[in-house]
C-alpha cells in the first residue's frame, strides 16, 4: 500500500513539474517587426465572447507572406496570461493592410505583435513553416 501511495505521489509530482516547464512565454521570432508593420487593436465582444479585433499594415517597401500574429491576453501588471499564434490569412503587398478578429479569454488588456512572416526576399526575415530561419 505504501508503494502505491509513493508511486501516485511521484506521478503527481512529475505532472506538476512538466506542466510548470511547458508554460513558457512566446516572443516574436522577428524582433524588429515594428519597422515593417503597424498594428492597431481594440477589444470587442462578438456573440458575447471577448475578441481582439484589429488591422495590420505592411509599411515595408516589399510584400510579406505567411504572416503570423502573436495575440496575448494580459493581466493587470501587463504579464501574458494567455497566448495564441494565429495566421493573418492573407499576404500583404507593400503599403496594404488586412483586418483580423481573434477570440480570446477575458483579460485586463491585450497585445498583438507580429510573430513571424516571410518577406519573400529570403534572408533573416524569412521563416519556413516550422519557424526556423533558413540560415
Amino acid at each position: 500500500m505504501a508503494r502505491a501511495v509513493a508511486a501516485i505521489a511521484l506521478v503527481a509530482l512529475v505532472g506538476v513539474t512538466q506542466t510548470a516547464s511547458v508554460a513558457q512565454s512566446l516572443a516574436p521570432l522577428v524582433v524588429d517587426w515594428e519597422q515593417y508593420f503597424r498594428i492597431e487593436t481594440r477589444p470587442v465582444s462578438q456573440d458575447g465572447r471577448p475578441t481582439v479585433s484589429g488591422t495590420v499594415w505592411n509599411t515595408a517597401p516589399w510584400g510579406a507572406k505567411k504572416i503570423q500574429l502573436l495575440v496575448e491576453a494580459l493581466d493587470a501588471t501587463g504579464q501574458p496570461v494567455n497566448q495564441q499564434v494565429v495566421w493573418l490569412g492573407v499576404d500583404l503587398a507593400a503599403g496594404t493592410h488586412a483586418s483580423f478578429d481573434v477570440p480570446m479569454p477575458r483579460a485586463a488588456g491585450y497585445r498583438v505583435r507580429v510573430y513571424a512572416f516571410d518577406s519573400g526576399r529570403g534572408g533573416r526575415w524569412s521563416f519556413d513553416s516550422e519557424g526556423a530561419s533558413p540560415g
